[in-house]
């Protein structure tokens, strides 16, 4: 068995080195392992039109800001530009290419971290793996005679392949819209299949980013933040009840019950009004070349795209240490421990922007840390 260290991070995303950085600054011994052979491989395997949707300014990790230069919407290949600049300035050498398997209480009340390299004995562990880990493919009842293609959005890259072609794409949040949007650039019709209605928001109004008013909301109570994104809803994207899209009545509720975050208008509201992108219902099973909705009806498209979400991935990890809810979220996370020692780095979805509650929590975790050394 290899020495331990003070503290494991797992994950060498923005979550995890924010969270080294921060323990590092505070003079605390830290290990960093990454199972990718790159730091932010999370991000880079995401589509190559990808953008932020939180404003630069409010979207850097602790001690250094994304460079002006990025622009307002940070793109996907300068984000992960940033995290490596941020890696190497915070003296951060992430162990890459290594697994972690499993997670057990050691006998002295530190941990056992099991990795495809063996098992490291840690005083603290702090899994910082995010939300969007494991792709997520609903078991549809027939799709395996589905005779076309059908790909997880985890594996879309960008939209040449589908150049006129009829392409279903599966899901309501901004992936799904995103992906949309980027197979009309090259003249593919576009059928949006939506189970969840989801609320939609205006990237800034009046100049403004609405990450702005989750900052503001963060600490309010549901029956004052409900009211209050559906009024701005209301005031700035148009009803698009008759194309499918009807407006939320409760839109943080829903989202704290399902973790979807809100679509951030990027073009999608147009598209949808003009009829560029029909919208359609449910999914709910293949039969052959058909793909049958809920509403009864069907569609033959030549390709299927399911931007269905992803899983945690932390059930094999510490499933059985009752740190986890139902759908596999942490049960606590940032500065106050799931267990004695083990933490969890902003893995549950919130309203103020992922990349700023990163930021927020790696902070909190590494004065925890270093207060309780």
């Amino acid at each position: 068995m290899e020495a331990g260290v003070g503290t494991l991070v797992v994950g060498a995303g923005s979550a995890g080195l924010a969270t080294a950085a921060a323990l590092v600054k505070a003079g605390q011994p830290v290990s960093l392992l990454e199972k990718a052979d790159q730091i932010g491989a999370s991000w880079a395997g995401r589509y190559d039109s990808l953008h932020l949707h939180t404003v630069r300014w409010l979207s850097g990790l602790p001690g250094f800001r994304i460079p002006r230069s990025y622009g307002r919407w940070v793109a996907r290949d300068d984000l992960i530009h940033y995290l490596r600049e941020y890696a190497e300035l915070s003296g951060l050498r992430p162990e890459l290419g290594v697994t972690v398997e499993r997670i057990e209480r050691a006998e002295d009340s530190g941990w056992l971290v099991v990795t495809d390299r063996g098992v490291r004995a840690v005083r603290r562990v702090v899994l910082a793996t995010g939300g969007s880990h494991t792709p997520r493919l609903p078991d549809w009842p027939g799709l395996e005679t589905f005779p076309r293609e059908v790909v997880h959005s985890a594996d879309y890259r960008e939209p040449s392949a589908y150049a006129g072609r009829d392409v279903l794409v599966v899901g309501a949040g901004n992936s799904a819209t995103e992906i949309a949007l980027d197979l009309l650039s090259v003249g593919a019709t576009v059928t949006l299949s939506v189970r969840t209605p989801p609320s939609i928001l205006r990237r800034e109004i009046l100049g403004l980013p609405i990450q702005l008013l989750g900052l503001a909301l963060i600490k309010a109570p549901p029956g004052v933040i409900n009211p209050l994104v559906a009024a701005t809803r209301r005031v700035s994207v148009p009803d698009l009840s008759a194309q499918g899209l009807p407006r939320i009545r409760n839109p943080y509720t829903q989202f704290k019950e399902t973790g979807t975050v809100p679509i951030i208008d990027s073009g999608i509201v147009a598209a949808v009004r003009l009829g560029r992108v029909r919208v359609a219902a449910a999914t709910v099973s293949f039969d052959g070349p058909r793909v049958r909705l809920s509403d009864g009806s069907t569609v033959e498209p030549d390709a299927v795209i399911a931007a269905t979400g992803f899983t945690t991935g932390l059930v094999p990890l510490v499933g059985h240490l009752g740190v986890l809810d139902s759908r596999g979220w942490p049960l606590a996370d940032g500065a106050l421990p799931s267990a004695r020692g083990l933490y969890f780095v902003a893995i549950q979805p919130r309203i103020a922007g992922q990349l700023f509650e990163i930021a927020r929590q790696a902070r909190a975790v590494g004065e925890a840390i270093a207060a309780a050394a």
